[in-house]
């Protein structure tokens, strides 16, 4: 386990719980419609993941996985087994929202989520492994190394964790360009304070153009190596932070790329080696960080 995290400042502590609190409304108010069967029962927002220093990496997913919540037979993860604060019996939404401790708790599990070997190396992979920690350590970040990498956070857009993939949803759409999401992600990453963004899949590449204005992603490219792992270099916000959208999920099988073969005949699954994703990012790295040197 790493060096613990230090405290929020109150100032900090007070503009994440504001963030929490709306994020708890949200739920609230969506739990009141027929939506409401999709939520795991008892589960809480999951705002971001990771010690939130300024000058981090932050990473944009779509929602966390239900397996971030329930075990192989679907029973809820509590107590030691919990990746995040779980509600108890009797605390309903209301309830929690008022409750200091149980907002500062939950703030905590966010921010030493790495630290508890907990994750969900599913997803993120293992520390100098693979997933998205071996295309991250590419990128010159680490979800867990803070002393040799830039420390990396992971948020969603929709930070509901819901019973089955969101992108097999009718309201897929509905919820995630809903106002919500569009000011949750505003706010968060004015919070996060990151020094680079980077979108993960294609179809979120617009979707964080149309969140926020003065936002930016050019021509897409390509890797002469791997064809088919397509970025975009750009900018978020008027502050000109870097922001890189990938066309491809670094922690899905085959990378989200269906498991066909490129133009040079390369497999999609050799892409998601370990060794071939951390070289993804080493080359997309230097592309970025050519594109705003000149810039």
């Amino acid at each position: 386990m790493n060096q613990h995290t230090p405290n929020l400042s109150p100032s900090k502590m007070s503009i994440a719980k504001s963030l929490l609190k709306r994020a708890i409304d949200y739920q609230k108010e969506i739990s009141e419609s027929p939506f409401d069967n999709e939520f795991i029962k008892r589960s809480t927002p999951v705002l971001w993941r990771g010690e939130n220093v300024p000058g981090n990496i932050v990473t944009v997913g779509t929602n966390p996985s239900a397996k971030e919540f329930l075990n192989q037979h679907n029973e809820l993860l509590e107590n030691e087994k919990a990746r995040f604060f779980i509600r108890e019996n009797h605390v309903n939404l209301e309830e929690y929202r008022y409750d200091d401790s149980k907002l500062e708790k939950t703030i905590d599990y966010y921010r030493t989520y790495f630290e508890r070997d907990i994750a969900y190396r599913s997803w993120f992979g293992r520390k100098g492994g693979g997933k998205l920690e071996a295309f991250m350590n590419g990128m010159g970040g680490s979800f867990y190394d803070a002393k040799a990498y830039t420390p990396v956070i992971h948020m969603d857009l929709f930070p509901f964790p819901t019973q089955k993939q969101i992108g097999r949803m009718k309201e897929k759409e509905e919820l995630l360009n809903s106002d919500f999401v569009k000011n949750s992600v505003v706010d968060l990453l004015a919070f996060l304070e990151p020094s680079l963004i980077i979108i993960l899949g294609k179809e979120h590449c617009e979707r964080i153009e149309r969140i926020k204005k003065e936002t930016y992603l050019g021509e897409v490219q390509f890797l002469s190596e791997f064809p088919d792992a397509a970025y975009q270099i750009g900018y978020y916000s008027s502050k000109k932070i870097p922001l890189l959208g990938l066309h491809f999920k670094p922690s899905e099988q085959f990378i989200g790329l269906g498991s066909k073969r490129d133009e040079n005949g390369l497999s999609h699954g050799t892409y998601g080696s370990s060794a071939s994703l951390k070289y993804i990012g080493e080359q997309i790295r230097q592309n970025t960080e050519k594109v705003h040197n000149e810039t």
